[in-house]
């Protein structure tokens, strides 16, 4: 019976980034329920990566990862995790002071967007309904982010870390005995 120092339950990509900083530091030990990591969630919500997302804090962490995620440690990944893909904040009539607040926020946060006029938009998006289309924003730099490539990195650096990774480990119960 081994007795680790930590316990993380789920080898989905959280689960596993977190086994491989802590196990640099004491024995570790990732369980996952299923037959193999990541099986229910890991990809269904962070396959893009925008700086423009989420809330001021969200976008200042998607900022502070680019570099990682751009640049991985050697030998985490034997190709790229991201992949160019460009976004689009398309506006209709009625929509004008969501466009006016989108490209307000986003251009103060220092996003790299570009305001598109109607025309511009249908150049670029040819099937888009053009009645009413007031234009868009452009987010050149969001990009494809490759789940299956990020999560296997991580829990390559897991084992590289030393820690003991379970599969098929459910937990059906836990209690805090003494100190442990």
């Amino acid at each position: 019976m081994i007795r680790p120092e930590a316990i993380i339950i789920g080898a989905g990509i959280s689960g596993a980034s977190l086994a491989a900083g802590l196990a640099a530091h004491g024995s570790v030990l990732l369980a996952e329920r299923e037959s193999q990591p990541g099986y229910h969630s890991t990809g269904r919500s962070a396959a893009m990566f925008m700086a423009s997302y989420g809330t001021p804090q969200v976008r200042a962490l998607t900022r502070a990862s680019h570099a990682f995620y751009a640049q991985p440690p050697a030998g985490f990944a034997d190709a790229p995790i991201l992949s160019p893909r460009g976004a689009l904040y398309v506006a209709w009539q009625g929509q004008q002071d969501l466009l006016d607040r989108q490209w307000n926020d986003l251009h103060a946060t220092g996003c790299a967007v570009e305001r598109l006029d109607a025309a511009a938009t249908l150049a670029r998006v040819p099937v888009l309904r053009s009645a009413g289309l007031l234009g868009a924003i452009a987010e050149a730099d969001a990009m494809d982010i490759d789940v299956h490539l990020l999560h296997h990195g991580w829990l390559a650096a897991t084992r590289r870390a030393g820690a003991s990774v379970w599969l098929g480990a459910e937990l059906a119960s836990a209690r805090r005995v003494g100190g442990g």
